[in-house]
């Protein structure tokens, strides 16, 4: 025996089977496909947000001065931004630490 499936169209009214559109208006009417293309467009929209988004001054202000023509300023600016670095995965390990021996 089949598996048959009745779907109402939420635009038209008029009852399916086993069809994901509506015979009637061409509506989508199967929630778990409608649901899938919601979350993938969503998640373009959030790509697509992502890439527009301007990065922060530090970020900039280290990029601009790594690719300075001066090299004292490249060695420089490469050192802070090494202890910069260092100083973040101390602090990152420590609070890995805590939350280990918390939990």
């Amino acid at each position: 025996m089949k598996n048959e499936t009745l779907r109402r169209c939420p635009e038209c009214g008029v009852m399916t089977k086993n069809s994901d559109h509506c015979k009637n208006c061409g509506t989508l009417i199967n929630t778990n496909l409608r649901r899938k293309l919601e979350r993938e467009k969503r998640a373009t929209a959030k790509l697509e947000k992502e890439k527009l988004k301007e990065p922060n001054a530090i970020t900039v202000f280290f990029e601009k001065a790594r690719n300075h023509k001066n090299p004292i300023i490249r060695v420089l600016v490469t050192a802070v931004y090494s202890i910069w670095m260092v100083v973040f995965a101390i602090g990152a390990f420590f609070a890995y630490l805590i939350g280990y021996i918390a939990a």
